[in-house]
Order: C-alpha cells, then structure tokens, then sequence
C-alpha cells in the first residue's frame, strides 16, 4: 500500500511538473505584438483586421514558431511610448535610430525600405539635388516617422521646413493640394496610396512625382533593451525563423501578394 502512494504520488507531480512547464513556457512566449496602425502596405488597419505586408510576415513567423502571441495595431507614436514605458513588449517596423531611441532593442531586420521623397509637380521641374535645390520647401512627413539623417540636418540648417500629419493620406491630400510641397516615406507605400486614391477619384494619377532617394531604411520588431528574459528569448526564436523565410522565399511571396 506505501508502494502504491508513492507511485501515485510521483505521477502526480510529474503531471504538474509538465503543467507548470507548458504554463511557462506560454507566459514567456505569449507578448504582446504590435504594428502601426497606419502605414500601407507594410502594417495597417482594414475593417477591423491588421494586415500588410510586415504583418503578414510576422504572423507567419509566429505560426511557424508555434507560437501564442497575437497581433495588434495602434497609431505609431502611442506604440513608441507604449514600449518605452514598457506597457507593450515589442513593436514594428521602426528605423534602427538608436540615438532618437536608446530604450529599443531590434531582431534581424525583416525588410529593406527605399525611402524617397515625392513632390508635387509645381515644384519638383526644379529639384534635381538634395538638399541645395529644396531650400524654402515645406515637406510632410508622417506623426513619429523619423525620415532620416539627411532630412533632419536640411531641417536643423533651416534648409526645408518639416510638417508633421497623422497617417499617409492625410500628408498626401495635403501634398496634391499643394499645402505642402513634398512628403517624405517609403516608396512603395507611397505609390500604394496614390493608386488607391486614384482609383476614389482624389488623384489625378500624373501630379505627384518621385524626385529623391534618400536610401535604404531596414524594418525591425523592437523590443524594450530591458525586456525580461522571456520576450529576449522570444526574438531569438522570431530572428531564426525570419532568416529561414528569407532563405525560403516566403517573404518574397508575402511582399508580391501586395505590390503586384
């Protein structure tokens, strides 16, 4: 009978063991994962669903991984402040800007981004160098987006004048109808945006013009530098998996699904 207890016993506590093992394992891998809410085609809100191409992506990885953790999306400045203050765990796609942003710490970068700047065709026939051509221009540029070393120097030099708007169609309303002269973003949510505004009649298709490439940006998930343990372990994990897509061809896929 004392025999008997005590194998019970033992599987008992090697069925709470195991428990307490998934249980961990769930809670370290479970983070919340947030994207910008406003920034097509790579991470935006569409009846109600976060999409894009940096969305897709990252959901596939945490298919692959196995993993819990779900995907939501905010405007872009409240999810910078939400991981500084840590109230989220990680967060895409930022810049690596770890001067405007020593709190972050990044994965492997997921994508490359040409950054460029498109201007409206009353003034763009003039513009064939950056900066000394954009002297007195006024450029858009999206809530929180950081545009980039170059920009910000033609701004600290007082070269061009920076205006800040919510959101990629409300910088491009204001840069058909001349409020400001040129906008500063990826090149292919740009050209995204305008096809989509074409097709509701509020661009005429010709008068928005690409005049200079800034460079190349990279796409991350970012997670606090002080994450805990479990959210460090997790981006091990996301890093190895984002590399095999790469290797793969899955992330060629995912960007054809949107640019094609």
């Amino acid at each position: 009978m004392k025999i008997y207890k005590i194998m019970v016993n033992m599987s008992v506590i090697k069925l709470l063991a195991s428990v307490l093992m998934v249980l961990c394992a769930h809670s370290s891998w479970a983070i919340s994962v947030v994207g910008d809410d406003a920034y097509p085609p790579y991470s935006f809100k569409e009846k109600g669903k976060v999409t894009g191409i940096y969305t897709d992506i990252i959901r596939q990885a945490l298919t692959n991984m196995k993993d819990a953790s779900n995907i939501a999306a905010m405007p872009w400045k409240r999810g910078l402040s939400g991981l500084e203050n840590k109230t989220i765990d990680s967060l895409f796609p930022p810049y690596y800007r770890p001067e405007q942003r020593p709190y972050m710490s990044y994965s492997t970068d997921i994508l490359n981004e040409t950054l460029v700047i498109f201007c409206n065709s009353k003034v763009s026939a003039r513009l064939s160098s950056f900066p000394g051509d954009y002297k007195g221009i006024s450029l858009g540029k999206n809530a929180g987006f950081a545009p980039g070393a170059a920009v910000e120097e033609a701004v600290k030099n007082k070269v061009i004048k920076l205006y800040e708007a919510k959101g990629m169609t409300a910088n491009l309303k204001k840069l058909i109808s001349n409020r400001v002269n040129c906008y500063v973003n990826d090149r292919l949510s740009i050209l995204y945006e305008l096809k989509k505004m074409a097709g509701r009649g509020e661009y005429d298709g010709s008068s928005i013009v690409e005049t200079h490439v800034l460079g190349i940006e990279k796409g991350y998930l970012a997670i606090h530098k002080d994450a805990g343990a479990g959210t460090k372990g997790f981006i091990d994990k996301f890093n190895s998996e984002i590399e095999r897509m790469k290797l793969s061809g899955k992330i060629d896929e995912v960007i054809a699904k949107y640019t094609q």
